[in-house]
């Protein structure tokens, strides 16, 4: 296993090695951007069935940063259309036939779609986060939101391009992975309390 680390530092592997050095900045850019939090909004800690999102996005939802909603809109718009293309609207079934070309299309339409629902889910999650707040506020904070769903789809799309791997999963996995050092501290202070010199489990 050493060795095949110590290959992607060889002379001759200098594509790979760029490849490699281009997804980690990639994912670095999306992780500082699940800390920068909107203008105008608090954290909210209590997101109840929303947690599995908050996770997925890196612990963004939370924080409500500009990636609070990362790629999951375009997820759903992939289902949908996956779902579209048996034979439920002839036109996706026909593109589904078509080979690259319709696949191509598929993938544009999914985008829109993707980009329709990011702001339909931050315009509701700025209601819900913001409270009793003007219709511009809404509306400005869903203009963020979408703007950085998208921002995380062509992100994506470069790692896939220019890096390794699928870029879209990549960056789930990366939210995840970023998550995992607060929720192992926050498992350990709900289930386990120190009462002076004694440890307790609850």
């Amino acid at each position: 296993m050493f060795s095949k680390i110590k290959d992607i530092f060889a002379k001759r592997n200098k594509e790979l090695r760029t490849r490699i050095l281009f997804t980690l900045m990639c994912l670095a850019i999306f992780i500082i951007g699940t800390n920068v939090r909107i203008p105008g909004t608090t954290e909210n800690n209590n997101l109840g069935f929303l947690e599995l999102l908050n996770l997925m996005s890196g612990g963004s939802l939370k924080s409500f940063s500009i990636f609070a909603l990362g790629v999951m809109p375009y997820i759903t718009a992939t289902i949908i259309t996956q779902l579209l293309q048996m034979d439920i609207i002839p036109y996706f079934s026909e593109l589904s036939k078509e080979g690259p070309v319709g696949r191509r299309k598929i993938n544009q339409i999914t985008r829109y779609v993707g980009i329709a629902f990011a702001f339909i889910q931050g315009y509701a999650f700025s209601y819900a986060f913001l409270g009793n707040a003007s219709s511009f506020d809404y509306l400005y904070v869903a203009v963020i939101l979408t703007a950085g769903t998208a921002f995380c789809l062509w992100l994506g799309d470069q790692i896939t391009q220019k890096g390794i791997g699928n870029g879209i999963s990549l960056m789930i996995m990366a939210g995840i992975i970023s998550t995992l050092p607060t929720t192992f501290i926050a498992s350990f202070n709900e289930f386990i309390v120190f009462s002076g010199t004694t440890l307790e489990i609850i």
